[in-house]
């Protein structure tokens, strides 16, 4: 879809809703539940997979998924496995390897652009940066539940607003 074209109310209702969906499970499997902070990059991933295949091809949001998926991936395998392997090593060869996925996907009609991957691999990368200088606040999945509510409320939000234009319009 080009930047320019609006997405339509329907799916980005269904899209604020899996966004919504992650942000609760999120919270039930790493902030109440069983699951460590470790495996909030994956989980937030698949929030977005989630979205993206929602919305089709066409409707946003596979390159925060596949970056995210990728590296979120590579996360849990290191703290759950003794690779051996470099962490900062491996973080960046998982969002290289997420990039190469994004790059995979533009062909095949998915809509994926180059400053979607970048921005998905600099807020990774921001998030992983900061977190240990704000532990109370982006150590917490609690935060990170917060902020996929919020992208999925912007995205219910405005299907209202496109529905509401698409009706006083006809």
């Amino acid at each position: 879809m080009p930047a320019h074209a609006a997405k339509p109310p329907a799916v980005r209702l269904r899209q604020g809703l899996a966004l919504l969906g992650g942000a609760g499970v999120v919270e039930l499997l790493l902030g109440v539940g069983p699951l460590g902070f470790f495996w909030t990059p994956l989980l937030v991933g698949l929030a977005y997979l989630a979205a993206a295949a929602l919305g089709g091809r066409a409707n946003g949001h596979w390159a925060t998924a596949v970056v995210l998926v990728a590296f979120g991936a590579v996360v849990v395998l290191l703290h759950e496995v003794n690779t051996g392997i470099n962490p900062p090593a491996g973080y960046l060869l998982a969002v290289g390897l997420g990039g190469m996925a994004a790059a995979a996907l533009a062909p095949r009609g998915f809509s994926v652009d180059a400053l979607g991957v970048a921005g998905a691999i600099a807020a990774a990368g921001l998030f992983l940066f900061l977190v240990d200088d704000y532990p109370s606040v982006l150590g917490r999945a609690e935060a990170y539940a917060v902020l996929l509510a919020l992208v999925g409320a912007a995205n219910v939000a405005l299907a209202g607003r496109g529905r509401a234009a698409a009706s006083s319009a006809s």
